[in-house]
């Protein structure tokens, strides 16, 4: 069964520039911890990890925008490739999970 931490890393193609690290995910994937279907809180004992992945992934993409914000280049010169718009690539993939938020995910 594919854990959340995995869930997440394809949601937001962490190893892909501007790459996330390990850390990074585990950090986004605690900010999206939520209260489960029982009322147990992140922190209690007895809870069910779940948690806000699209709010995860759309925080993971804003953290790549960041990385890519100073790219206007091109890149490799000649190669038709603007690397400015890897950061519109990224601000878009944050609205499309940003409008997805609150769609919570429990894994047992």
């Amino acid at each position: 069964m594919e854990t959340p931490k995995d869930k997440l890393k394809k949601m937001t193609a962490w190893d892909v520039a501007p790459a996330l690290a390990d850390a990074e995910i585990d950090e986004l994937l605690a900010q999206s911890a939520l209260m489960d279907s029982s009322g147990f809180a992140p922190l209690h004992v007895d809870w069910t990890p779940t948690y806000d992945l699209n709010a995860a992934a759309s925080s993971g993409w804003l953290i790549k925008a960041g990385r890519a914000s100073e790219l206007v280049e091109v890149d490799p010169p000649g190669s038709g490739l603007f690397t400015s718009k890897v950061f519109d690539n990224c601000r878009a993939m944050a609205r499309i999970y940003s409008a997805k938020k609150r769609l919570s995910v429990s894994f047992k």
